[in-house]
C-alpha cells in the first residue's frame, strides 16, 4: 500500500530539511506536512502534492511509487504529427490539453499526472 506521509518524511530526511523548511519551500502548512508524515492524515489535495514534489524536487509520481523514484521511469513514444494528422481522433486529447492549459495546469505538472495514472494502471 501506497504511504505518502511516509514518502514525504523520508525524502525530506534524505534532503535534510526540517518540516518548517519544507513548509516554507513549498507553502504547505508545517502542521499538515506533520499529520501526513505522522499518518493522522492519508491524504491531501494535488495542489498540495504538487507543492510538496516541487518543494523536494522529485517527481509527482514518486510520492506514489511504492519503491523511490527520483526521475520519470516512464517513457511514451509519441509520433510527431503534423497539422494533416490532427484529425477527429485527436479531438478529444486536444480538448483536454486546452482545458488544461485554461485551468493554468502547467504541462510538467500534466506529465506527471499522466506518468501517476499510468503507475496506478500497472498495479
Amino acid at each position: 500500500m501506497l504511504d505518502l506521509g511516509k514518502t514525504i518524511k523520508e525524502l525530506r530526511k534524505k534532503r535534510n530539511y526540517s518540516a518548517r523548511e519544507l513548509s516554507e519551500r513549498s507553502g504547505v502548512a508545517r502542521s499538515l506536512i506533520s499529520q501526513l508524515e505522522t499518518g493522522k492524515r492519508a491524504s491531501t489535495s494535488m495542489d498540495t502534492v504538487y507543492r510538496l514534489a516541487k518543494a523536494l524536487d522529485v517527481p509527482v509520481a514518486s510520492l506514489f511509487a511504492d519503491k523511490s523514484v527520483t526521475d520519470s521511469s516512464i517513457t511514451y513514444k509519441a509520433k510527431q504529427s503534423t497539422p494533416s494528422e490532427i484529425n477527429e481522433e485527436n479531438q478529444p486529447y486536444l480538448n483536454t490539453l486546452r482545458k488544461a492549459q485554461k485551468a493554468g495546469i502547467p504541462p510538467e505538472l500534466l506529465n506527471e499526472l499522466i506518468d501517476l495514472v499510468v503507475r496506478i494502471r500497472m498495479n
